[in-house]
């Protein structure tokens, strides 16, 4: 078979994901529903875990207490740990504490803790107590690290070295641990564990067995600290193009690496929250099962933006009789001057937001990102501008009011975008998330100072020249 034919049966398996995990709840319910357990077994154990723990969200709690026996520990193991946290909870409240312990036995212990870390203290207590081998230790001391710095992310399972070991022995080290599912890097340390360096696996293959780890050490071995943030972990995986990272704690000594793997899920939850953030809500929206839950986390923003809408109108009603005398005519062009300069500034500020958290603009480069955002408003501005003027002196006949528009959509979307550009920063600055600063904030905000500008321009205008 060609290359090209394969890679096109690989594009065709892939665009049919959806379609086989479809056809996997269809066989589960038909099965069930049947009583053909013996076949069910057979096709649940031929699944990939993620595949299973997509068929697991779809079904409900007694279904899933028929299938889970079905299904082979490890598999059921690693079925758990591509669980969301939500569809977890459900199946771990209706497994037995010792079913479940033996289930989290079969795990990596950075999974065990991740998913013991998902459950109530109570609960996670209790397996532990029942866990057998040495790596209840392990995922104790994984736990004790909070979950979104270098110490959670990271896994115990690696390969370390000595560097006065020849090749021969550290060869012999790697089969004795065939079962690690993340040797990606053969990692050297000195007899306190301190980290030296790294020892390509590709050398260790290629060199006489009699070579010390010494002469094959890679000394520019980049590590993080175990209190190091995710996202900045994630932002060294994306621009070394790495596969794994090790993690040492204060003094330098080796304590674990954080691999690929985990690094894609940092990254598809950091861009999940300010997704939710742009909204005014937040990404545990998710997983809350209640719908008081649910309005816990949207209801303070609506009632910020009511309080905004409020504002917009006091505005209105502040100006509307020195309008209507001026011209009645300035409300037409009342909405394009508030909607535009929201959506310059959600335009400003989402750009801003995305720049912080990828690290291509850093919190020292305020004065020059909102100096360029200014210039990029105000060019957006006069373009605007002048054709909202062209379209105010067409339909209304006056000059003096299309320039009272023009001029206000100038001035309303440069502000709007120096709001933009600037409240990212300041909320970065206080320790807030930038991401609520994109969403009803700027827009809110927006609504009012825009109306404001555009009244103020108008009656100024109007009396000067009206």
């Amino acid at each position: 078979m060609s290359e090209e034919s394969s890679s096109q049966d690989e594009i065709m398996e892939i665009g049919s994901l959806q379609g086989r995990r479809e056809i996997l709840l269809h066989t589960a319910r038909e099965s069930l529903e049947a009583g053909d357990l013996a076949t069910l077994r057979l096709v649940l154990n031929n699944q990939h875990p993620a595949d299973l723990a997509d068929l697991f969200r779809h079904l409900g709690n007694e279904d899933q207490q028929r299938l889970l026996p079905l299904i082979a520990k490890p598999l059921a193991a690693r079925m758990l740990a591509e669980l969301d946290t939500s569809s977890l909870l459900n199946v771990a409240e209706s497994l037995d504490h010792e079913v479940l312990s033996d289930l989290v036995e079969e795990m990596a212990p950075d999974d065990a803790a991740d998913i013991l870390g998902d459950l109530p203290k109570e609960h996670s207590e209790r397996v532990l107590e029942l866990m057998e081998g040495e790596e209840v230790a392990e995922v104790r001391e994984l736990m004790s690290h909070p979950e979104d710095t270098g110490g959670g992310l990271m896994t115990s399972c690696l390969v370390a070295v000595q560097e006065d070991m020849d090749v021969a022995s550290a060869i012999a080290h790697l089969r004795e641990l065939t079962d690690e599912e993340h040797i990606f890097y053969v990692y050297v340390v000195d007899e306190g564990e301190r980290l030296l360096g790294t020892a390509p696996i590709k050398r260790l293959l290629l060199a006489s067995q009699d070579t010390l780890i010494s002469e094959l050490t890679k000394r520019e071995c980049i590590s993080v600290r175990a209190d190091m943030d995710q996202e900045e972990i994630a932002r060294l995986f994306a621009d070394y193009d790495l596969v794994a990272l090790p993690v040492v704690d204060g003094e330098g000594r080796l304590v674990g690496q954080v691999t690929v793997d985990d690094v894609v899920d940092v990254i598809n939850r950091e861009a999940t929250e300010d997704i939710y953030g742009l909204a005014g809500t937040s990404a545990t929206e998710l997983e809350a099962r209640s719908i008081a839950g649910v309005l816990r986390r949207r209801l303070p923003w609506l009632l910020f933006c009511l309080g905004g809408s409020i504002f917009s109108g006091a505005v209105i009603d502040g100006f509307h009789q020195e309008i209507v005398a001026a011209s009645s005519m300035l409300l037409i062009f009342m909405p394009g001057i508030a909607g535009m300069g929201g959506n310059t500034g959600v335009q400003t500020s989402t750009v801003t937001v995305r720049s912080l958290a990828t690290g291509h603009i850093k919190a020292r480069a305020l004065w020059s990102n909102i100096w360029r955002e200014l210039r990029v408003a105000m060019s957006i501005g006069l373009i605007l501008g002048v054709l909202i003027l062209g379209v105010a002196r067409l339909w209304t006949g006056q000059w003096l009011l299309g320039g009272c528009v023009g001029l206000a959509m100038f001035s309303s979307i440069t502000l709007a975008s120096l709001l933009g550009a600037l409240l990212p920063f300041l909320f970065r600055r206080v320790g807030v998330d930038p991401a609520v600063a994109s969403g009803p904030l700027i827009t809110t905000l927006n609504d009012g100072l825009s109306l404001l500008v555009y009244f103020t321009i108008a009656l100024t205008l109007f009396h000067l020249w009206g």
